[in-house]
This record gives C-alpha cells, sequence and structure tokens, in this order.
C-alpha cells in the first residue's frame, strides 16, 4: 500500500466534531436549568474531553507525521565500535583512515620526486602497492624521512605502521621489531675518498673500513680478513674518512644516497662484497600485519608487477625476485 493510500478519509477533524457536540449541549442546558442541568452538563463535558483525547490518539496513528520522541538525533551518537581484525597495527590504520610510513631515503628506492613534494621510487611504489592491500587510499598515505635509528625507535613507539627505504633485514632487528620480506636483494659495496688510490679490498693493505654495527657489510668484511671498525650508522663511519679509516662498506643504495648528499667527495670501487635484503620494517608483536603485507609482496612478484616495478625505477636487466619467508 502506498503512502496517500494510508492518510484517513478527509472528513471532519476530532476537534470540529466535539465543537459542534458541545454547543448543541450548551443550548440545551440553557432551556432547562436546575442543578440536574448543571451535573449533566458537567459529566457530559468530561465524558467528551476523555473522548477527545482517545479520538487524538486514534488520528495520531494513521498521520504521516508522528510525535517527537526524546533522545539525541543520529549525527550525534557515538558509532559502536567495530570489532577488531586481530592486529593492534591494522586496527590503528582502520581508525585514522590512513596509513603512516618511516623512510629513508636512497636513490631509485625512496627520494623527492622532482615535479612535487612528494616521494618516488621502488620503495614508494611497493609502499603505495602496501596501502592497498591494507585497505587504505593511497593518496592517503603520510611519508616520515626518518634515520635508521630513528625508524626503529618510531616502530617501537608505534608512531609509524611500516618503515621502508632500503630497511636491511638483520638478526638484530627481526629479533627487535618485525620484519616481512626480502622483497628486494642489492650489493654490499665500498667507497673510498675520491682522492684515494685504494681500488677495492685486495688494495687496502692494512688501512681499516668501517660499516655500521651489525649491518650485513660488517658480516660480510668480518669474514674477508680486514682490518674493521664498526659504528652505529653510516654517517659515523664517514666522519671517520681520512683519519681512522680508509673505506666504507654498506649497502649499495645506502652508499649512493650518500654519495649525493656529498657529491666529488666519494666513488665506489671493487667488485660487490655480497648482498643485503631489503625488508619491510613492522611494530613488534604483530603476526597478522606481516602475514598481509607478505601476501601482497607474493601476489606483487606473481603477477608481474615486482618486474615491471623494479625495471621502471631500478633498471635493467631485471633480476629474479628474492624468495619471500
Amino acid at each position: 500500500m502506498d503512502r496517500e493510500s494510508r492518510r484517513p478519509w478527509p472528513g471532519p477533524s476530532a476537534g470540529t466534531w466535539l465543537l459542534a457536540v458541545r454547543g448543541t449541549v450548551l443550548r440545551r442546558a440553557r432551556r432547562r436549568p436546575g442543578r440536574t442541568g448543571c451535573l449533566l452538563l458537567v459529566l457530559l463535558i468530561a465524558t467528551l474531553w476523555v473522548l477527545g483525547q482517545a479520538l487524538n490518539r486514534i488520528t495520531a496513528l494513521f498521520t504521516d507525521h508522528p510525535a517527537p520522541v526524546a533522545g539525541r538525533p543520529f549525527d550525534t551518537v557515538t558509532p559502536a565500535r567495530l570489532a577488531g581484525s586481530g592486529s593492534p597495527t591494522m586496527d590503528r590504520i582502520a581508525r585514522r583512515g590512513r596509513l603512516i610510513a618511516a623512510i629513508q631515503e636512497a636513490p631509485g628506492l625512496a627520494q623527492r620526486s622532482p615535479d612535487s613534494d612528494g616521494y618516488t621510487g621502488f620503495d614508494i611504489a611497493v609502499l603505495d602497492l602496501l596501502a592497498r592491500g591494507l585497505g587504505v587510499d593511497p593518496a592517503r598515505t603520510t611519508v616520515k624521512p626518518l634515520s635508521a635509528r630513528s625508524r626503529e625507535a618510531a616502530l617501537g613507539r608505534a608512531e609509524v605502521d611500516l618503515a621502508l627505504g632500503g630497511y636491511e633485514i638483520t638478526a638484530a632487528r627481526a629479533a627487535q621489531l618485525g620484519v616481512a620480506g626480502p622483497y628486494l636483494v642489492r650489493p654490499l659495496r665500498l667507497a673510498v675518498p675520491a682522492t684515494s688510490p685504494v681500488t677495492g679490498l685486495a688494495s687496502l693493505g692494512r688501512r681499516a673500513v668501517c660499516a655500521p654495527t651489525d649491518s650485513p657489510a660488517a658480516a660480510a668484511l668480518a669474514q674477508s680478513g680486514v682490518r674493521l671498525q664498526t659504528q652505529a650508522s653510516l654517517e659515523e663511519c664517514a666522519h671517520l674518512l681520512g683519519s681512522e679509516v680508509e673505506a666504507i662498506a654498506a649497502g649499495q643504495d645506502d652508499l649512493a644516497a650518500l654519495l649525493s648528499q656529498q657529491p666529488g667527495t666519494l666513488r665506489m670501487v671493487g667488485a660487490p662484497l655480497g648482498s643485503t635484503e631489503y625488508g619491510i620494517g613492522l611494530p613488534p608483536g604483530d603476526p597478522l600485519l606481516r602475514d598481509r603485507v607478505t601476501a601482497v609482496l607474493r601476489r606483487a612478484i606473481a603477477d608481474g608487477t615486482w618486474a615491471r616495478l623494479y625495471a621502471q625505477y631500478l633498471g635493467t636487466p631485471v633480476p629474479s625476485p628474492p624468495v619471500l619467508r
């Protein structure tokens, strides 16, 4: 039945009918004055009032606009909290409606875009894939440029959701935080001052080389027999060049970032020392997030997206994709 067919017959309203009856009673009362007439008049008026209230309630049932009910409007009622996913990080992302990632700038991986205030690179493209996989619009992703140690501290305090930008997988990081990957494998290289005669490990002699503590480069050099010093970061190693050490060692992309900051002062030399695995840094104690991130990476490798992005940002030939763990 439609809205029009539910409307009452448009006859006299209850109020109009009651007024007509009241007038008739008053006219008759004037003709028959006395106590009996007054008593009958009072009783009749009371009866008519009760009937009028009942008629108003019945009429309200068939009108299009019910009487207002006390309570808060819908737009001021706090919505019920959705059931959690079991992942504290994914729940936080869902409530926020935005993904926050810490990155370290590295050429080819994560660097300032020449056409905008944003970032571009292989890792930024991977970050877009991860955002979609976590149900977030990539345009709502916030990128925070942080140093390596700052990234780990931010992950531990749950200030960021992910860490990328040449994030090396090490045993120390895997023990303290979550890591997904590896999604990229890159060479370890040696860098020396532009005026140094050193051309590789074999020409170092007894001169020392510095690498970040607990890094894949430090592990590779420890097996090579060279004099090794370690510092907390690659930047601290670079400060020792020309005084305490003759060379520094790290992932090729980290060294390329350092060279771009100090153009003409350093150069990479020699054959690769080995390789380093890059992964996605995650907050600790969130295995469900790790599973979701790994699933996104696995799908990108399987459907050819990984190879396309590698060619676009890191060049050709494209190597075989890494084996995810």
